[in-house]
């Protein structure tokens, strides 16, 4: 990877200066040249806007909320110009993204439209297949699904763009500063061969895992029981509660993302995991077929044939699983912290006394490490790339500069807190206070009404704090984050096309395979003593090459 730190001032007049020399001759269909004419360093001397090369605070908040700097000139484009996003869209508060309250101010700091362009529900892979082959692009595809070969191999195909040039070219003034401020982040922004291919998030404050298992600790009073610890803590926890309902109590479902596939509840304390490659002190494996995983299989089967575990847990559907949290049919289960405020606003509407906790992924042994459990990287994997449409409507300069502001820090702040005085307010004590009307409510749930006025999984500089929480969100943070979970594989570890090809068409059967017979063994239409036969099958399918291919990429991403 190239050296591209460099002192934060003299960065930021380099940058600068490379920023007033872009004569942008990026104007498009829609019209419109990049403005270039570089404004006075202020809070307000930038269309109302601050400009600074330097993290300033120009109200009274704290300095721990100042993460970027200001180098973006607005508005962007002297003549409004709209470019095409393609992004998958479901909501229950809006029928569209242009009523949502950071995009209405965007494009009027911006000069930048949005034309939203969303594939069919539950249709997102065939609409991004088809659009690539009908050579139907947007301007930037947000979110999409794996482009067959990786990213790299849609560059080659000229699909997307690499955006290395654009940053060189000073058009990228605010991601420039942040990977000079924050060296660590170059390894996870960039490729194997050092190209920025991506916009993705970068979470500047710490982001902390947001899911794991929770514990009802008003059945845990019943029982005079604490929060369990090791496995041994669970068995008895669990059998304690079964016995106190007369029902099964564990909610666990297979192949859900806040299941034992994303947290590695349980497989974890095993030093296993479900469809899932792990990084053992630099040597990859796949989880599903290390010896522990027999033994995590072991464990379920025997929860599940002695009515702890939930006997539908393969088939819930998501809404069926969270009103099982809500109702008590639950009293143990892995929850995103997000989904806590409205399964609380239920579950206390059903019984007064519901009252959860979280509690760590569980150990084998007292003191030992959690070495698997959801986490967080601070450069997260929301994607968004731009297409080679960018450059045949001449508007791929101003997309560079445009999606650059959001890494800002006053485009970080509108896409993390919303517009200041109709969403949020800095107060005297220099944090943040949401005002957005309804979130007082009383049956109002901050995770449902939030994508109305701040945004959550997109590519800008975030905040990952600016949310409201039950009091029990800050304590899984806090909980959750309390160990290194040192197996797990980097999120930034990239393939070549070849690599990524051969790797993708292994593990489809493996994953399929991993899934169906995983079932099989906890419910016990396949007794564990064909194990070996398992893995031996799955060894058929190539997983020992896919490992190796794991192992070259993490080799390389540990080299960057």
């Amino acid at each position: 990877m190239r050296k591209r730190i460099l002192p934060i001032l003299l960065a930021a007049v380099l940058l600068l200066g490379l920023l007033a020399g872009c004569a942008g001759g990026g104007s498009g269909s829609g019209g419109g040249a990049i403005n270039t004419k570089r404004p006075e360093y202020g809070p307000d001397t930038n269309n109302g806007r601050p400009f600074n090369a330097t993290p300033v605070a120009y109200d009274n908040r704290q300095d721990k909320y100042l993460n970027g700097v200001n180098l973006t000139i607005l508005p962007v484009v002297d003549k409004e110009v709209t470019i095409d996003i393609w992004r998958e869209f479901d909501s229950t508060v809006m029928t569209g993204l242009d009523e949502s309250l950071v995009f209405q101010e965007m494009e009027r700091r911006t000069n930048v439209k949005i034309n939203w362009l969303y594939p069919p529900v539950d249709q997102r892979q065939e609409n991004f297949t088809l659009r690539i082959a009908s050579d139907d692009l947007p301007h930037i595809f947000s979110t999409p699904p794996e482009y067959p070969g990786g990213p790299a191999k849609a560059i080659d195909d000229e699909i997307y763009l690499e955006l290395t040039p654009y940053l060189e070219n000073g058009l990228m003034p605010n991601t420039e500063y942040l990977m000079g401020a924050h060296p660590e982040l170059a390894r996870d922004l960039v490729d194997d061969a050092g190209r920025l291919i991506a916009f993705t998030m970068i979470d500047i404050v710490p982001s902390h895992p947001w899911s794991g298992l929770w514990v009802r600790q008003d059945a845990l009073d019943d029982l005079g029981l604490a929060a369990p610890v090791t496995l041994d803590d669970w068995d008895t926890m669990l059998y304690a509660m079964r016995d106190m309902t007369g029902s099964f109590v564990l909610g666990n479902n297979f192949p859900d993302w806040y299941g034992i596939q994303t947290n590695y509840q349980f497989a974890g304390a095993f030093g296993a995991s479900f469809r899932r490659f792990i990084n053992k002190a630099g040597t990859v494996a796949y989880g599903s077929i290390e010896p522990g995983y027999r033994d995590f299989l072991t464990l379920m089967n025997k929860w599940y044939a002695d009515g702890i575990l939930d006997p539908d847990f393969a088939t819930r559907t998501f809404d069926d699983y969270r009103a099982n949290c809500s109702d008590g049919s639950y009293l143990a289960f892995g929850m995103a912290y997000g989904e806590l405020g409205q399964n609380k606003l239920n579950g206390i509407t059903l019984n007064p006394r519901w009252k959860v906790i979280p509690v760590y992924n569980p150990v084998l042994n007292l003191g030992d490490p959690v070495n698997l459990a959801q986490s967080n990287s601070t450069v997260r994997s929301d994607y968004e790339y731009m297409t080679t449409r960018a450059v045949d409507d001449g508007l791929d300069e101003i997309i560079a500069v445009w999606k650059d502001y959001w890494f800002s820090q006053d485009g970080g702040d509108l896409c993390s807190y919303g517009v200041e005085g109709e969403s949020y307010v800095w107060n005297s004590q220099g944090t943040f206070d949401f005002i957005w009307p309804g979130l007082d409510a009383a049956d109002s749930d901050f995770w449902t009404l939030f994508p109305l006025f701040k945004l959550h999984n997109w590519s800008y500089l975030r905040d990952s704090t600016s949310y409201e929480n039950e009091q029990e969100v800050w304590d899984c943070i806090d909980l959750w984050s309390d160990h290194e979970v040192a197996w797990l594989m980097p999120d930034a570890i990239s393939f070549t096309p070849e690599e990524a090809k051969e790797l993708a068409d292994i593990v489809v059967n493996v994953e399929t395979y991993v899934e169906e017979m995983s079932f099989r063994f906890v419910v016990g239409t396949a007794p564990l003593s064909e194990y070996d036969d398992y893995v031996e099958t799955i060894k058929s399918f190539g997983i020992d090459r896919a490992i190796e291919i794991n192992q070259a990429a993490l080799n390389r991403y540990l080299a960057r």
